[in-house]
């Protein structure tokens, strides 16, 4: 891959001529401006000969009182070279549908659809995929929720409007469908699957979510960073670090502040501790639906004792409001006496987890059922750009800390496993080099912790930012009316940004324990929030597990699905 600084003039002649506008947006952020007509070119260019991955596609409503105009955007990386491609076409309402030739566009599509009413034009499954025909209008017109137009306080009639049609329908002697959800059994959230199946085999897998759709992109639409930060822990709770991680660094970027290095190293040693215990909870998972209780219960212990770590550090079991604009509240500073305790459990965690990862290994019962189920092959891998550990197990690198790195993460020395078994075995595999690589970060991280000011960069934002030319501005303003708010233990950055005669906008990103998390975050001219797009990595993977179980018994389906561990919630935003 080329260098980033000579990028442009490597491309094609044909793609050159197509791109109208080209410029940083960030450092590594390029926008290439095309007309759509030229944007399957443009696309398919970058997808299938240089053989980028597709991390993002969105909308966004740049209407005036000119009529419709929307904006879209597709995010393309690739692993060798510290780069974001940004294609930006415009639209009046309908748009090519790319998604024969890039399967993982589907569901974007079909998003753009439901909360822009963009038409994607020769789109294989029209189908409504968030607004359910059950229950909301399809015909009434405006009536999509990120418009600019839409009716905050608009909510449809509560009946029946029409009825959901399956895309996927096997026909034969003998087959037969099982339907599961979207109720379940025991503390889980809604999602529907639906199974053909002839005898035990399955033929055929067709998987419905969006049941909880929370518009939590419209809700941000408004409002502060401080308020939109609230939301973004709130995303997916068991990333509620590394989503509201990537949130702050796009805000971060827009507004040009630099992290204390201190900061740097804390909120790595946080975005570990999370992988840490996702990573150990899955593990207890799979011992579980395997049938190992004993083997199960003792994962879930060591599980609890890492949530009370959290807890003696930052006074949330989940590590929840940590961050802050410019570096981390004080409430979630690690000093030396923390410091030290971490060292301490982190050394008895890794003991109990090499015993009961020795466990797992050694059962010959609990390989049988891993080994050689749920398959994913590297084309479907490829095709829907499946991320994290998922795409790794299947010999597809895919690791944002190496292919883009962030906090600190060049500064430490850490590998990111690729297998290529592609089964349920594998991506266990995956997660236990995963959990010892994170031990490992979070000990260099200790070891190198610098002595600063961990909040010093928000403080010199605000303190240097606040308007204060605005005559209705009292000079006697209380201290909670500052910028700075001391209260509770922590730090924060209040409400009041500078203005911006000009929208601005850029990606945040981190790699969590799922895989890449992808935020666009764009500021209107008073510094609040004109358009959020979240994009969890269970966007991308939930589609992966429609492959997955083909061929494999129902009896394998728990396995399947706990070897993904797919998040529900960063799915229904």
């Amino acid at each position: 891959m080329k260098n980033k600084l000579d990028f442009i003039q490597n491309l094609d002649k044909d793609i050159k001529e197509a791109v109208t506008e080209n410029f940083y947006n960030q450092d590594n952020e390029l926008v290439l401006k095309i007309n759509l007509k030229d944007l399957k070119k443009v696309c398919l260019y970058f997808f299938k000969d240089l053989k980028f991955y597709l991390l993002s596609a969105f909308a966004a409503d740049e209407s005036k009182n000119d009529g419709n105009k929307f904006k879209i955007r597709y995010i393309f990386s690739h692993s060798s070279i510290d780069l974001f491609i940004i294609i930006e076409t415009e639209t009046g309402g309908t748009f090519p549908s790319l998604s024969e030739e890039i399967p993982a566009l589907n569901w974007y599509e079909r998003e753009m659809k439901d909360l822009f009413g963009l038409i994607p034009e020769g789109h294989p499954d029209p189908r409504p995929l968030m607004l359910f025909p059950e229950n909301y209008p399809q015909d009434i017109q405006n009536m999509h929720p990120l418009r600019k137009d839409y009716p905050f306080n608009f909510r449809p009639e509560f009946k029946k409007y029409g009825e959901y049609s399956y895309n996927k329908d096997v026909k034969g002697d003998g087959v037969f469908n099982i339907l599961v959800g979207p109720v379940h059994a025991g503390i889980i959230e809604p999602g529907h699957f639906r199974f053909s199946m002839s005898g035990e085999p399955i033929l055929q897998l067709e998987i419905r979510h969006f049941w909880k759709h929370r518009g939590i992109e419209k809700i941000a639409e408004g409002k502060t960073i401080s308020e939109t930060l609230s939301l973004a822990e709130k995303i997916s709770g068991d990333h509620c670090v590394a989503h509201s991680l990537a949130f702050l660094t796009a805000a971060e970027k827009i507004l040009n502040i630099k992290i204390p290095e201190n900061a740097l190293y804390i909120r790595t040693i946080y975005a570990e501790l999370e992988r840490l215990l996702c990573n150990i909870n899955d593990f207890a998972w799979l011992f579980q639906d395997a049938g190992y209780s004993f083997g199960a219960q003792e994962t879930f212990v060591l599980k609890e004792d890492i949530m009370e770590l959290n807890k003696y550090l930052s006074g949330s079991r989940f590590n929840k409001d940590i961050l802050s604009l410019g570096g981390i509240n004080i409430c979630g500073n690690i000093d030396n006496l923390r410091k030290n305790v971490l060292k301490e459990k982190l050394s008895n965690f890794k003991k109990r987890y090499l015993n009961l990862k020795k466990m797992l290994l050694n059962s010959s019962t609990i390989g049988e059922r891993f080994e050689e189920t749920g398959y994913i092959n590297k084309e479907t891998i490829l095709d829907l750009c499946a991320l994290g550990f998922a795409a790794r197990a299947s010999g597809v690198p895919s690791d944002t800390r190496k292919e883009h790195p962030y906090l600190i993460y060049d500064k430490l020395h850490f590998n990111s496993k690729v297998l290529k078994n592609r089964d349920v075995f594998a991506r266990l595999l995956i997660r236990f080099y995963d959990i010892e690589e994170s031990f490992s970060i979070i000990t260099q991280c200790l070891n190198e912790l610098p002595a600063e000011d961990i909040n010093k960069a928000g403080r010199e934002y605000a303190d240097n930012n606040v308007n204060n030319t605005v005559d209705n501005i009292s000079k006697n303003k209380s201290k909670n009316d500052r910028c700075i708010i001391a209260k509770d233990d922590k730090i924060d950055i209040a409400q009041q940004l500078p203005t911006n005669s000009l929208r601005s906008w850029a990606l945040g990103y981190c790699e969590s324990q799922r895989g890449n998390i992808m935020h666009f975050v764009e500021l209107d001219e008073k510094s609040r929030i004109s358009r959020w797009k979240i994009r969890d990595p269970s966007f991308h993977n939930w589609q992966l597990i429609e492959f997955a179980v083909i061929g494999d018994i129902i009896a394998d389906f728990p396995l399947v699905n706990k070897s993904l561990n797919l998040s529900y919630a960063g799915n229904d935003l």
